[in-house]
Parts: C-alpha cells; sequence; structure tokens
C-alpha cells in the first residue's frame, strides 16, 4: 500500500507544480491583455480557493454524515458503514 501511494503522489505532484508555475504565466498574460500587472490579486486568489474548496468538501462530508444517521461514539449501522465508505471513495 505505501508503494502504491507513493506513486500516485509522485504523479499527483507534477500536477501541483505545473498549478503554481502556470500562475505566473497567468500574471503575465494579464498584463499583456490589458496593460495592469495585478500580480497580488492573482496570487491570493490562489490559495484562497483552495481554502474555500475545502470548506465545501467539508460540508459535503457533514451533510452525508447526517444523511446516512452517523451517530459519534456508538456502534456504527450498516447504512453508516455504507455512507462512510462512498465518502472515502468519492474523496479519494
Amino acid at each position: 500500500m505505501c508503494c502504491f501511494c507513493t506513486l500516485a503522489y509522485l504523479g499527483s505532484s507534477f500536477i501541483y507544480t505545473l498549478n503554481s508555475a502556470l500562475i505566473s504565466d497567468t500574471v503575465e498574460y494579464g498584463e499583456w491583455k490589458t496593460g495592469i500587472r495585478a500580480e497580488g490579486l492573482i496570487c491570493s486568489s490562489y490559495p484562497f480557493w483552495g481554502e474555500m474548496l475545502q470548506a465545501v468538501a467539508g460540508f459535503i462530508s457533514i451533510i452525508v454524515l447526517a444523511l446516512v444517521e452517523y451517530v459519534p461514539n456508538a456502534e456504527l449501522s450498516e447504512n453508516a458503514l455504507f455512507g462512510i465508505r462512498n465518502l472515502i471513495y468519492i474523496y479519494s
């Protein structure tokens, strides 16, 4: 499992690196197109939207757990286990 996860994260690291590299290209393109260098706005919007998406993911998790009637510190029902497993598959 560790070897599989290592390979999976090596593949996804390319995407994260590419996203970070494209921010500077976006700044340059925006300056070329409009004549205004909005580097601060562009560079600050990237982590802002990442945080917003994390908040949405947490909200969806809470809604799904409520729908499958998850009760903390109690024996999990089959419906709750099914919902938790589906959440894991969706987010993986």
